[in-house]
Parts: C-alpha cells; sequence; structure tokens
C-alpha cells in the first residue's frame, strides 16, 4: 500500500511539474511577443537621418530636431552634443546602439539647457569592425515613435 501511495503521489507531482512549466513557457513567449510589438519601430526618411560633417536634421510635424556633435564621432572618447527640439517638445530618454555589431546600449545623458535646446555626451567603446555603423534613438514625450541618427565610425 505504501508503494501504491508513493507511485500515485510521484505521479500527480509530475503532472504539476509539466503544467507549471508549460504555464511559465506561455508567460514567457507572451512577455516577449508584448514587449516586441512595442519596440518595433522602424525608422524611415521622416523620423531619421544620416549625420554628415557633425550634424543632421529632421524636420518633423512640430517643427525641426537638430543634432550636433561637437566633433565627429570617435571610439573611445567623449563627445558632447547638442539636440535642439521645435518650441513645447522635449526628451525622455537617448540612447546608442551598434547596427552593424552588438554593442549594448550606450546611454546618453541630456540636459535641458532651455526650453529648446539640450546639451550631453557619449563614449563610444571599441570592436573588431574596422567601420561600425551607430544609430542613436531619441525617445521624445507624447510622440508615437523615437527619432533616430545614424552615424559612423573608423578604426
Amino acid at each position: 500500500m505504501i508503494k501504491n501511495l508513493t507511485f500515485e503521489r510521484l505521479h500527480k507531482v509530475k503532472h504539476v511539474i509539466v503544467f507549471a512549466v508549460i504555464l511559465l513557457t506561455a508567460v514567457v513567449v507572451g512577455m516577449v511577443n508584448i514587449l516586441s510589438e512595442n519596440n518595433n519601430y522602424k525608422p524611415d526618411n521622416k523620423t531619421s537621418c544620416w549625420l554628415a560633417g557633425n550634424s543632421c536634421e529632421i524636420v518633423l510635424p512640430e517643427g525641426t530636431v537638430t543634432v550636433v556633435m561637437d566633433r565627429l564621432p570617435t571610439i573611445e572618447e567623449q563627445i558632447p552634443l547638442t539636440v535642439t527640439l521645435p518650441e513645447g517638445l522635449q526628451i525622455d530618454s537617448a540612447y546608442i546602439e551598434g547596427v552593424n555589431m552588438f554593442m549594448g546600449k550606450i546611454p546618453v545623458p541630456l540636459e535641458p539647457e532651455d526650453n529648446q535646446q539640450w546639451q550631453g555626451w557619449f563614449m563610444l567603446g571599441a570592436c573588431s569592425e574596422p567601420t561600425m555603423q551607430w544609430q542613436m534613438v531619441i525617445t521624445i514625450k507624447n510622440r508615437p515613435e523615437p527619432v533616430w541618427v545614424f552615424f559612423t565610425t573608423q578604426m
């Protein structure tokens, strides 16, 4: 009788474990889908620009966003930058990430200088690619999608 009880209990425990694994997998897959839908922005010509020299402009319905770097971006050096926004817009956050190689998300701390200009800086890490492509993603408060600034660095 003890063997039967132990076997029945073991059988029930196996069912509970299998159910818990299936439930956990479903929750993880659901969360990944939700997060990927929320971050599924695709840059286009209306919300992005390529850095020409040390600046670029993005024309939005509210006005023009201008990004100016003090000098051309280089690896392992602090690069100051200024972002000028149309009246009434504010930056929520900004970061840089590699396009042709994963380098993580590099935060870009930006502080308002006045109601239109934001000052900040960033520093890019070195990598094995001789030509590295980067994108700066600037999230603006109360806008449905961010703006992108694309640029390259050379080793």
